[in-house]
């Protein structure tokens, strides 16, 4: 083989490489926005797929709270009607105490009266029979 017939082998050769390089270059050049696009589409997806999953969740635990908060407002109305049942027994609690002790003086009052004033009514026409009971 000559040498110019290799030289030319040579040269086909690499137009050939080269050529196909740059066909190949060419068409990944015009592919190139195409799969970007394809590939943005996909992870626009996966994003919007991951958003709809955590709106489920929080609504999910947005429906778990408003139970949980209806439950502790019914909790609560129990409790504060305890508490007002509670209120309104005190009260009548310290009403009768009140009372109580209004009728404790009365007969503390009586009584002394009685022990202190006993010759006199033991000389009345109805004697009454002498007290034997002392009250602190």
């Amino acid at each position: 083989m000559s040498p110019e017939a290799i030289i030319t082998g040579i040269v086909t050769i690499l137009v050939a490489v080269l050529g196909g390089g740059f066909w190949q270059y060419r068409q990944s050049r015009k592919e190139a926005p195409v799969k970007k696009k394809d590939a943005d589409l996909a992870a626009a997806k996966t994003a919007q797929q991951m958003a709809l999953d955590i709106a489920d969740d929080l609504r999910e635990d947005v429906a778990r709270f408003r139970e949980e908060l209806n439950t502790e407002r019914e909790e609560r109305n129990k409790l504060s009607g305890r508490v007002d049942s509670l209120e309104t027994h005190i009260r009548e609690q310290d009403k009768t105490i009140r009372r109580l002790r209004d009728a404790i003086r009365l007969f503390t009052a009586a009584w002394d009266d009685l022990t202190h004033r006993w010759d006199f009514y033991r000389k009345s026409d109805h004697p009454p029979a002498r007290p034997n009971i002392n009250i602190d």
